[in-house]
């Protein structure tokens, strides 16, 4: 069977093509969707308007790692409820890639329609970024709430005030509550401090 292609033809033998001199050939069938390894980078990828799902789904086919802000709306009709996910960006997806994307692969296979750029240049997106669009914290948030978390006294804990007339003084303690310290002294005396006044001793 012979079919017209690029101004040539192709002959079809079972599954083989075979190619006349002279005839092009489409770059996209040589080449795969990524390249050599690159330090991970994030990109962000136009796609059709309500191809968010299936763009994303291809990319993780070929071991690229996608996301796209989504929200579920729900409605109902005739007393039963529906629900449904919308991306919050249409035609928006984010995806991390390891190799060397090949954008006119992905353009050809249709996956995507095109990569957000300055001058013709594709732009790589910092994580933060990527984490803050998403409604994720970013690292530098997280790091903080760790510390934060670590920090915070606990019943049972050995703290030192920090501040105060008791500076320095190290003490179990009993209870704490809405950001008040009870700890008991030598002496058997019940005492009620800040705890913001208070370090915790790890």
């Amino acid at each position: 069977m012979a079919v017209s292609a690029g101004g040539a033809n192709t002959t079809t033998r079972g599954s083989e093509l075979t190619y006349h001199i002279g005839q092009t050939v489409p770059f996209g069938y040589a080449r795969g969707l990524t390249g050599k390894e690159i330090e991970p980078t994030w990109f962000a990828l136009t796609v059709r308007s309500g191809r968010e799902r299936v763009a994303q789904e291809a990319l993780r086919a070929k071991g690229v790692h996608s996301c796209y802000p989504s929200q579920e709306k729900a409605w109902r009709v005739q007393g039963k409820t529906h629900r449904r996910v919308y991306p919050v960006i249409a035609g928006v997806v984010y995806a991390k890639f390891i190799a060397e994307p090949h954008w006119d692969v992905l353009k050809y296979r249709r996956i995507i329609t095109g990569v957000y750029g300055r001058d013709d240049c594709p732009i790589s997106i910092p994580g933060d970024v990527i984490r803050a669009v998403m409604g994720l914290p970013t690292v530098a948030e997280e790091l903080a709430a760790a510390q934060r978390e670590m920090a915070r006294i606990r019943e049972g804990d050995r703290a030192r005030f920090a501040t105060g007339p008791l500076s320095g003084m190290v003490v179990n303690v009993d209870r704490v509550q809405a950001g008040r310290v009870w700890f008991t002294t030598l002496s058997g005396l019940p005492i009620e401090a800040r705890a913001e006044d208070m370090v915790r001793i790890v």
